[in-house]
This record gives C-alpha cells, structure tokens and sequence, in this order.
C-alpha cells in the first residue's frame, strides 16, 4: 500500500514539474514574441522584369503602367506584344487587396545590376565603389551591368544583422564583382534557362563547379547568414528547387527576427518566352548542378495545369501562376508558424521590360506590394513619388536600426505612408533615373530625359548611325529605340498625365520652353552631388 502511494506522489511530482515547464516555455515564448513584435520579420520579393500587366491584380491597370499590354490597346502596338489575356495569381492579389499598392514607385538604375544594388544599399548606382573604379570621379561613366556589390560596401543585409537580425538570400545574384570568383566561363548554351536533361548532363559538372564557386565567394562578407539555392547571374529556372531553400530558412528562423532576401529569376520577360514554359523545365535541373530529388515545396505541374485550365488561364501564361504558388507557400508556412502576422512581406520588380535599360516609364515605373497585417489598412493606394532608394531607409525604420550615412542620403522613409498617413512635409517632389548614358527627371506630371555620351560612344554612334544605343553598344537595347519615337533625341520631354506611354516629345515646343528649363535645373541639382561628368549638367 505504501509503495502503491509513493508511485501516486512520484507521479504527481512529475506531473506537477511537467506543469511548471511549460508554463515557463510559454512565457517564454511569450516574451520572444513581444521582442520579436519591435523587430518583424521582412521578407523582399523581387520579381525579374516583371511588368503590371504580367499580375491579374494590375492587369488592366494602363492608365497607371505603361505596359506591353496597354500599349498594344492604345494603339502604340510597334515592338510591343501583348500578355495573353487571363492571369491567375491570388496569392499576390491578395496580398494586395489585404495590404498596400504604391502606384508611383520607380526604380533609379532599370536593368538588373544597377536596380538590386540600389534596393540593398540605398544609394544612386552611379555612386558605387565599383563604377568609379571603372570610370574615374570626373569621367563619363556608363551605367550598364554595375556596379557590382563589393564586400567593403554596407548593405541592408549588413544594417539589420547587425541590429540582431538572421539574415538570409535566396535565388538570382547579379552582382558579383568582376574577375572576382575563379569560375569558368558558360557559354550561351550552357546558360540557357530551359536545358533539357541530356543537354545538361554535357555540362552538369562545370556548371556545379562555379556554382560552388560563387558559394565559396558569397558566402562570407556581404552580410547573409544564410545563402542558399543561388543563380549566379542568368542561368536555369528552377523555382521548386529556390522555394525549398526559402521555406527552409523562415523553418530555421521562426524564433529570431528575419529579413530574407528573394530576388526571382522569373519572369525575365514575357511570359511567352519558351523558359517561362513550366512543363518544359526540368525539375532535377539547378544552378548547383543535376538534383538528387524533384523538389516537392511547389504544386506540382499536373495541379498547376488544372486549376489554370478550370479558370480559363491560357497556358502561356503558366509561369504567373508558378511564381504566385512560390509565394503562397510562403505565406502558408509564416501562417503555419504562427508567424505571419509579425511579417513585412514586399513583393515588386527589378524593373520593368517596356524600356529595359532606359529612363522610360515601361522600365522604370513598377507595381510595389507591401502586407504586413495589423499595421498598414487593407485596399490602401499611394500615388506620392517613392524610389527603389527608399526601401533601405524605410526598412531601417520598419526595424529601429541605424543606417550608416552613405545609405541614408539618398532615400526617403516611406513608412508613414504605409501607415496612412499623408506624405509628410518636404516630401520629393521628383526622381532622378539613370540607365546607360542617360538620366531622367520624373516629377507629379512631367519626365525630363537627357543622353549625353562621352567622346568616344558619340564617334561610335556617328560611325554607326542608329545602331550604336545610348548605352554605347549594338545590343541588348529591348526594342526600345521602337517603341518609343523620340527614343534618338538627346533631349526630351514629356507630359505624363496625358502621354503616359511617351510618345510625343515636348522638349521643342515653345509652350515648353520653362518647363524645360525647370526640368534641367532638377537634373543639375542631381548631377551636382554625383561622382561622373554629365554633359554640361556637370558643370559649375
């Protein structure tokens, strides 16, 4: 009998240690929570030329992007091509709906290397370490594919480690700096995004080389703790593979404060492009190498194909739905984690494809999501002017951390806004562009463009009229000199609340004149505190 009573008194003993266990667990956990509530979890998606007509959400939304779509409607058809009507993408729609649309957002460099290095230090293109290294302070300075990042820079990735947070990237990397990385170099075939499993088994193991290559190199000195599932530049499209590595990290990180870093390799273009053909790509093929495993984190192609086939979503536009899956699930595993609720997610573009590379709206101007439930009133549009500069400040002010002065200068906080509130006073009232040799000044209802060359692009292009770009070569112009008219003009201007797509130069009429000179003026005020020559805005 007394033992019989020693077992009963062990057992609540236990039972009553157990108790107390998890009620401290719980505070515990409490606690992190509150802790975690002053610092929220950010992640950054950033599609790849990504245009507004390319999300169901702002499809038809012409009259706020100038779009392939809404230029072939307007009548302006010359080198564009429409999306094929019908688009499924609910995850981003409700992000959306639920969160906040920026309907004035412009990136300040509008081709890849430029645009990302902007997003993550806040600072012009043009004033990157890297650049002036190319082009001496003083000189004319071409702003193509650069700068790179270098590991002496700060970043926001470094900002927020900083400030305690785990930091993480995931997905397409396009600046490594130049001769940095000992890698061999692909040739088109072996960068092509779509391979086949034999052609890729031709070179499957140089391509895992400088994979790891790059890792190697990456890893360290840029401010991410995590680097994972990386395309080195552009190469094959495997978003199953990228989501696993995405999912892995916010599983790894649901107790800490995170900023994860996506930038997507889709869709690159137009979704009729053949690489945006889902069930053409194969899902055992990576940047890294041949997959042990098809990766299972995304739908799966059969599913995919149905639900787009049970909405009336035409398969070419497969890739919209594949992309908006990658995002769901990243929504679905915060929720999962009970997370979701303490998490900024942004969802935009590096730029835009209708004027890839250059000063124009189509290029420039793209759709910027933000969602973080709680904090920003659903359904709300912000039509102020905010720039790809101002993401690294607003996110140093999302999460209470300092930024250093290079990163700051720059930018603007947009947070409040976010927040509903009105802009606040000494709000900009324009934006500076730049892409090859050429700058633009946006503002409320007028664009400036300026293109000045050096010496020596202006002897190329006389020697080869209308074949040498602004940028100073014969190629990857994007079929911009197409699509818009006055694209050879070195000076231009244009009445944005009446000509959206930019169409008819201004820059010659009389009516104008002041407007000109009002425009050139904020072009010089920009120049003025940059590192390069700029025709005769540089001068004193």
């Amino acid at each position: 009998m007394l033992n019989k009573m020693d077992n009963i008194k062990f057992l609540n003993r236990v039972l009553m240690i157990a108790l107390v266990a998890l009620l401290l667990t719980s505070h515990k956990n409490n606690l992190n929570a509150q802790k975690n509530s002053d610092k929220p979890n950010i992640i950054l998606i950033l599609a790849d030329d990504l245009d507004a007509d390319e999300l169901n959400y702002t499809y038809n939304d012409f009259d706020t992007w100038a779009t392939q779509t809404g230029a072939v409607k307007s009548g302006f058809s010359k080198g564009s091509r429409k999306v094929a009507s019908g688009l499924l993408t609910p995850n981003i729609d409700k992000l959306a709906k639920e969160g906040v649309m920026l309907n004035r957002f412009y990136v300040t460099g509008s081709v890849c290397t430029p645009s990302r290095y902007v997003f993550l230090t806040g600072k012009y293109a043009t004033k990157g370490v890297q650049l002036q290294e190319l082009y001496p302070a003083g000189s004319y300075a071409t702003l193509n594919w650069s700068p790179a990042l270098l590991k002496s820079e700060n970043n926001i990735a470094k900002v927020l480690k900083q400030n305690g947070y785990r930091t993480g990237i995931v997905g397409k990397w396009h600046n490594t700096p130049h001769n940095e990385v000992k890698s061999k170099k692909l040739t088109n075939k072996e960068r092509k995004p779509d391979p086949t499993f034999e052609e890729f088994m031709k070179y499957k193991d140089k391509m895992a080389s400088n994979y790891n290559a790059h890792m190697d190199f990456f890893k360290e000195g840029f401010g991410w703790d995590v680097v994972d599932r990386m395309q080195w530049g552009n190469s094959v499209v495997n978003l199953g593979w990228m989501a696993e590595g995405a999912l892995n990290f916010i599983e790894q990180s649901k107790n800490v404060p995170f900023f994860l870093f996506l930038p997507l390799p889709v869709p690159h273009g137009q979704y009729h492009f053949s690489y945006n053909d889902v069930k053409q790509l194969n899902p055992r093929v990576s940047a890294a190498g041949v997959l042990d495993k098809i990766p299972t984190s995304l739908p799966s192609n059969e599913d995919l194909y149905r639900r787009l086939k049970e909405n009336n979503i035409p398969e070419e536009n497969a890739m919209a739905t594949h992309m908006d899956d990658y995002v769901g699930v990243l929504i679905e595993k915060l929720e999962t984690l009970g997370i979701r609720d303490n998490t900024l997610i942004i969802f935009t573009s590096d730029h835009g494809s209708r004027g890839k590379n250059s000063c124009y709206e189509g290029g420039a101007r793209v759709p910027f999501i933000a969602n973080w439930p709680g904090h920003f009133k659903p359904g709300t549009v912000i039509n102020s002017l905010i720039a790809s500069n101002d993401v690294a400040v607003t996110l140093a002010a999302v999460t209470n951390s300092k930024l250093p002065k290079e990163m700051a200068q720059d930018g603007f906080n947009f947070l409040p806004q976010l927040k509903g509130r009105s802009a606040p006073k000494g709000w900009r009232k324009h934006i500076l562009i730049e892409a090859g040799n050429s700058k633009g000044v946006v503002t409320k209802s007028w664009k400036y463009i300026a293109n000045r060359v050096s010496p020596e692009v202006e002897a190329k292009m006389k020697a080869a009229p209308r074949k040498v770009f602004w940028s100073g070569v014969d190629h990857h112009n994007y079929r911009t000199e197409k699509l818009y008219p006055g694209y050879w003009d070195a000076d231009q201007l244009y009445h944005l609340d009446s000509d959206l797509y930019e169409q008819t130069n201004l820059v010659n009429t009389s009516e104008n004149k002041q407007k000109v000179s009002e425009m050139k003026a904020m072009l010089r005020s920009y120049v003025s505190d940059l590192p390069h020559a700029f025709g005769e805005f540089s001068k004193k």
